[in-house]
C-alpha cells in the first residue's frame, strides 16, 4: 500500500535532497515550497524503473507543483497523463480533481464540476468526500446556481460534520480556523508553526491526529492557492513570533522534522 503523502512529507521534511532518491527529493522540495526544483525531481524519478502507481504519483505531484506555480497548461497536461496512461491506479480520482481545479482556476466552472463528479468513486469519497462535495458546491455557487450547491453543502453538514469544509460552511469564511479558545484578540496578528502542507484534506487530518496524540496543539488551516484548496498543518497560536520560534526549535529537535514559523491572521 502506498505510504500516505502526509506521512511522507512529515517524515522526509528534514532530509536533505542529496540524501534521498528523486521521488523523495520531490516530496521534500514540495513541502518547502520549492516547486520548480520539485518538478525537476519528479521528472527525474520518471526516468527510473518504478511501478505504475509510483509513476501516477509523480505525475500527480507534477500537476500540483505546476498548479501552485500558476502554470495551468502544464498542470492540466500532467493530470491528463494519469487519465491516459494510469487510469487503473489509485491516483485516477485525484487526477480528475486536479483537472477540475485547473478549470476552476480559469473560471470554467462547468468543466470543473464535470471533472469533480468523475472523481467521486466510493473509495475517494471515503477518504476525501467532504473536499469533493465542497469543490462542487463552490463551483455551482460561482455559476450563481445556489440551488444546485445546497444539496452538496447539506451532505457535508450531515455526513462530514467534523470536516474542515463543514467548519467553513458554518463560519462562512474561506479558511478553516482553530477553536476560538486558541485564538488571540480579534484582529490581532498571531503566529503558528507549520509542519506540513498538502493538497489532500485526508492527509492533513491524519497528520493532525498523529501530532495530537503526541500532545501538540495541532490543527489544519485551509487556504486557497491559485484557485485550489491546500491544507497547512499548524501547531499552536502565539501572540509573539519569539514564542513561535521557541516552539519551532523544540519541535525540530524533538521530531527531527522540518518546520517554520508562519503568520496566522484572525
Amino acid at each position: 500500500m502506498r505510504v500516505r503523502l502526509a506521512t511522507i512529507l512529515l517524515c522526509l521534511s528534514s532530509i536533505e535532497p542529496a540524501q534521498a532518491g528523486p521521488m523523495d527529493d520531490g516530496e521534500v522540495l514540495f513541502l518547502r515550497g520549492q516547486y520548480k526544483s520539485a518538478i525537476q525531481s519528479y521528472q527525474k524519478a520518471l526516468t527510473y524503473d518504478i511501478n505504475e502507481n509510483s509513476r501516477a504519483h509523480c505525475w500527480y505531484m507534477l500537476g500540483q507543483s505546476y498548479l501552485l506555480l500558476g502554470d495551468i497548461k502544464q498542470a492540466r497536461a500532467a493530470f491528463s497523463t494519469i487519465l491516459e496512461r494510469y487510469a487503473k491506479t489509485e491516483w485516477l480520482p485525484e487526477a480528475y480533481v486536479g483537472l477540475g481545479d485547473t478549470y476552476a482556476h480559469e473560471g470554467r466552472h462547468e468543466q470543473a464540476i464535470d471533472n469533480y463528479k468523475k472523481a467521486m468513486s466510493s473509495a475517494y469519497l471515503a477518504r476525501s468526500g467532504s473536499s469533493a462535495y465542497y469543490r462542487i458546491a463552490k463551483a455551482y455557487r460561482a455559476l450563481g446556481q445556489a440551488g444546485k450547491a445546497e444539496p452538496y453543502e447539506n451532505t457535508i453538514r450531515k455526513q462530514y460534520p467534523d470536516s474542515l469544509e463543514a467548519r467553513q460552511l458554518l463560519l462562512g469564511k474561506g479558511a478553516a480556523s482553530p477553536p476560538a479558545s486558541a485564538a488571540g484578540p480579534a484582529g490581532a496578528q498571531t503566529y503558528a508553526v507549520q509542519v506540513a502542507y498538502t493538497p489532500r484534506a485526508d492527509y492533513a487530518r491524519d497528520a493532525v491526529a498523529q501530532y495530537k496524540k503526541k500532545g501538540y496543539d495541532a490543527y489544519v488551516d485551509l487556504v486557497t492557492a491559485n484557485g485550489a484548496n491546500r491544507y497547512r498543518v499548524l501547531i499552536g497560536r502565539y501572540q509573539s513570533k519569539e514564542a513561535a520560534d521557541a516552539m519551532m526549535r523544540s519541535f525540530k529537535a524533538k521530531e527531527k522534522s522540518d518546520a517554520f514559523v508562519t503568520a496566522v491572521g484572525q
